[in-house]
């Protein structure tokens, strides 16, 4: 297991690091606007694998996705009009928002569903990050399934420790702003529907979704 620290004249260096990791089907940890993020290519069905074995997570489970703009989400599932409207309200920003999934996404990152939760993150090191490995990326919180998510980098090595599961590359930004887990909206019915308030809150979702 790699760790590198990221300061403000790294950037490059780390990003090149991580991408290198997930060309390689490999895990990294990485530091996200809300907590810190277990990361795979989406696309790769054994990294996928190693993910959900990694923080054993129930296979049944979707893990949400991270993108650099709409444009991107356009390649992963199926956008319209109305829709990317209401995106554009929305990101980026911390709200997952569930739409019908294109196949170009392992279907094991969507648990064998029709449907997967797409963001893009209020982080710029994030959206560099995605744009240079020029793909979507996992963003499921870096933790073992049941155990509590954090904000600071220790306790989460800690855990992965116990369970003797490493993932493969970590980038280290200290302690993160504290933030809820985002907002979560299924966009794939008739009607927007809000699975979990997060950040954005109820209120403030029915004035941008015009309900």
């Amino acid at each position: 297991m790699d760790i590198l620290s990221l300061a403000k004249d790294n950037e490059e260096d780390v990003i090149s690091r991580a991408i290198q990791a997930l060309q390689n089907g490999g895990v990294i940890i990485y530091p996200t606007d809300t907590l810190y993020g277990l990361g795979v290519d989406i696309k790769n069905d054994a990294a996928a694998r190693r993910l959900f074995a990694l923080k054993k997570r129930p296979e049944n489970k979707p893990v949400p996705v991270l993108v650099d703009s709409i444009a991107m989400a356009k390649e992963y599932a199926f956008i319209d009009a109305k829709q990317e409207k209401v995106l554009g309200s929305l990101w980026p920003g911390p709200v997952t928002v569930i739409l019908w999934k294109k196949n170009k996404i392992s279907s094991l990152v969507a648990s064998g569903g029709q449907t997967v939760g797409l963001r893009i993150p209020a982080s710029q090191f994030c959206i560099n990050l995605i744009h240079a490995f020029g793909g979507a990326i996992s963003g499921t919180s870096a933790n073992i399934s049941g155990e509590q998510p954090s904000l600071a980098l220790d306790p989460i090595l800690v855990q992965f420790r116990e369970h003797a599961r490493y993932p493969d590359f970590v980038i280290d930004a200290g302690t993160l702003k504290s933030s809820p887990p985002s907002t979560v909206v299924d966009l794939t019915g008739h009607s927007p529907k809000i699975l979990r308030v997060g950040p954005v809150t109820a209120g403030q979702l029915k004035m941008i979704l015009g309900n």
